[in-house]
């Protein structure tokens, strides 16, 4: 959600009388849609939290989208919300990262980082071969 350059921040006064609040609503890279509702001030870490721990933070194992359904609370009305800011985390959260999308074909045969990781690797050793070799025959 911190990548969703059009996720929304709202001010969340009405849920806490002894701290700054807010709630984010925004689509994860995987294409889910979340709602979080964090305390401001105590660092883009404990966002990232939020987001990662459901209401059971002691069991690592993820649920199943099912079993997960609608854990919005009903007194989160969203029609009250004013005042937000369209893509907050967005600049924070690409910050000293190198978020790169690939093509749904590509993502098939590069499940993860590593994986794509390894091919670039194997690339920029090509052309750098390639660019030694040109040297060589140009002297």
């Amino acid at each position: 959600m911190f990548f969703d350059p059009l996720a929304i921040t709202y001010p969340d006064p009405d849920h806490s009388l002894d701290e700054r609040r807010e709630v984010t609503l925004g689509y994860t890279i995987k294409g889910d849609m979340v709602f979080v509702s964090a305390s401001v001030g105590t660092g883009f870490g404990s966002l990232a939290r939020a987001l990662q721990h459901g209401p059971n933070e002691g069991n690592m194992k993820k649920e199943s989208a099912a079993k997960r359904g609608d854990r919005m609370r009903k007194e989160y009305d969203l029609s009250k919300l004013t005042g937000g800011v369209r893509g907050r985390y967005y600049r924070r959260a690409t910050a000293g990262t190198n978020l790169v999308l690939i093509e749904p074909d590509l993502a098939s045969m590069f499940p993860d980082s590593e994986a794509v990781n390894r091919a670039l690797r194997v690339l920029a050793e090509a052309a750098q071969a390639a660019g030694v070799s040109k040297g060589r025959r140009s002297r």
